[in-house]
């Protein structure tokens, strides 16, 4: 999405929001790209009604929800792009001008102005046909974080041993910072959409694997904590499995051993539901239209007639990137 703004001629920045676990691997990360990138107290130094600020999320931390309500009072438009499952969670997406969602159920659920633009990672991990390996093969997905991570190993342990029964290969795809608390078990770091492309039923509790595997033609059993929140996972319609406790999740691990055939039909449905696709565009293409003519919309106004006027993203990077050759010699 946004190479795609940038081939329009718009210049991209990222901000990393300070305070955010992820900060320094969020830094390094985008070490690597070739877009300039501050932090978000630089951000609200300098972005005026003629930017667009993009959002992942807009409930943390709490400091940067203040600069999102800041920005919102000068004028500058704020953009939210659902990212992940789960997506309708209560006080999200309020502080956020338009939302970009997945599809219908996104617009059924979610605040404010919604406008609908795919997913380009289920949109990337979708096949429209798909030859069934030979046998079966369960790739259990692991992410546990926060205040369930003392649960993870149990229900690892769970997943390993059903699993087993009917794929003594059976990977499960880690974070390297979890190999500790899965010492004994088939853990893989390899990339998940390779271990998908070999699996043919995936286990994982609420997560956007779930779209990504229904997507890639794998089976899917959900297997979530007691108490986890479900939201649109409780309403499988028919697309997948759900196991409430380790004896079931046994039970239906063996009946995908015996017949490993993906439920095509239900699978689209769930899909159809909660995510659109477009054969024409792409999702990151749909996503970089609407953000690109909000852009060109600002373009007429001039942030010096509206309240805390800054110099702006554009002059900010004209800044980083130094003066033109023509203007060092115009100088002189």
């Amino acid at each position: 999405m946004a190479r795609l703004a940038e081939a329009e001629g718009y210049r991209v920045m990222f901000v990393v929001v300070e305070g955010n676990p992820d900060f320094e691997a969020a830094q390094k990360a985008l070490g690597e790209l070739t877009f300039p990138f501050i932090t978000s107290t630089e951000l609200a130094r300098v972005a005026t009604a003629r930017d667009v600020v993009v959002v992942g999320n807009d409930w943390g931390p709490k400091h940067f929800i203040r600069k999102l309500e800041r920005f919102r009072r000068h004028g500058v438009p704020v953009i939210g792009i659902v990212e992940g499952a789960r997506f309708a969670y209560p006080r999200h997406w309020e502080r956020v001008d338009d939302l970009l969602v997945w599809g219908q159920s996104g617009v059924e659920t979610l605040p404010g102005r919604k406008h609908v633009v795919g997913s380009p990672a289920i949109e990337k991990a979708l096949k429209p046909e798909r030859a069934q390996p030979a046998k079966p093969h369960v790739v259990v997905n692991y992410k546990f974080m926060k205040g369930a991570i003392e649960e993870g190993p149990r229900w690892a342990t769970d997943c390993a041993a059903a699993a087993a029964r009917i794929d003594t290969d059976y990977v499960i795809s880690a974070h390297p910072f979890n190999v500790a608390e899965l010492s004994g078990l088939k853990v893989s770091h390899a990339p998940f959409s390779k271990l998908l492309d070999e699996a043919t039923l995936l286990i994982t509790r609420s997560s956007t694997v779930i779209y990504e595997a229904l997507a890639a033609r794998v089976s899917v059993i959900y297997y979530p904590l007691a108490d986890e929140r479900r939201a649109e996972f409780g309403e499988p319609m028919g697309a997948f499995r759900t196991a409430n406790s380790a004896a079931e999740l046994v039970e239906q691990v063996r009946a995908h051993g015996s017949d490993p055939s993906f439920n095509e039909r239900a699978a689209r449905a769930f899909l159809e539901r909660h995510v659109s696709f477009d054969p024409e565009r792409s999702a990151p293409q749909r996503m970089a239209a609407f953000i690109t003519a909000k852009l060109r919309e600002r373009a007429a106004i001039d942030p010096a007639d509206l309240p805390g006027s800054k110099p702006g993203l554009m002059g900010l990077l004209a800044w980083l990137r130094g003066p033109k050759k023509g203007a060092e010699e115009s100088a002189r």
